[in-house]
């Protein structure tokens, strides 16, 4: 970055005003997407903020398998039993359905909702939400949050 162009760092209200709503509306996109068989993966989304050398990263929480439902499953790969299992229990559905449910995904694979990008989308496209954070600072949130997401 040249010397003459100085970059603001985001304040740390700031930063936690943008974690409650990308929280927020990431929940909403899940319930929309209708991935709400336990409830447990909505209840698990939260943010916390992380101290660096260089101020705070914004780290976005939720339940490992946040990334399935966002990307999907490619096919030819089972999932793992136990939390088919839980699920067709919490369903009232007979275990061995979730044997079924794991071969139909090593079959088929699991369609990608991509509710992390649609709630990326929300805050590039939104005017309320540029104006509530700035162009800029949102990019450098969005950033952070993508690379830290990737990482999962």
């Amino acid at each position: 970055m040249p010397e003459n162009v100085k970059f603001e760092p985001v304040s740390l209200q700031k930063m936690r005003e943008f974690g409650m709503d990308y929280t927020k509306i990431l929940v909403r996109e899940l319930l929309r997407a209708g991935k709400t068989a336990s409830g447990q993966l909505v209840k698990s989304i939260n943010y916390k903020l992380k101290e660096e050398a260089e101020g705070y990263q914004l780290v976005i929480e939720s339940e490992d398998y946040l990334k399935f439902v966002d990307e999907g499953r490619r096919r030819g790969t089972y999932p793992p039993i136990k939390p088919l299992l839980q699920w067709v229990s919490i369903r009232g559905m007979n275990k061995n359905a979730a044997y079924a449910i794991q071969k139909s995904i090593f079959k088929f694979g699991i369609k990608p909702t991509n509710v992390i990008s649609r709630v990326v989308r929300e805050f590039e496209t939104n005017d309320t939400l540029k104006r509530k954070y700035e162009d800029e600072v949102v990019n450098n949130l969005i950033d952070m949050i993508n690379k830290n997401y990737k990482e999962i």
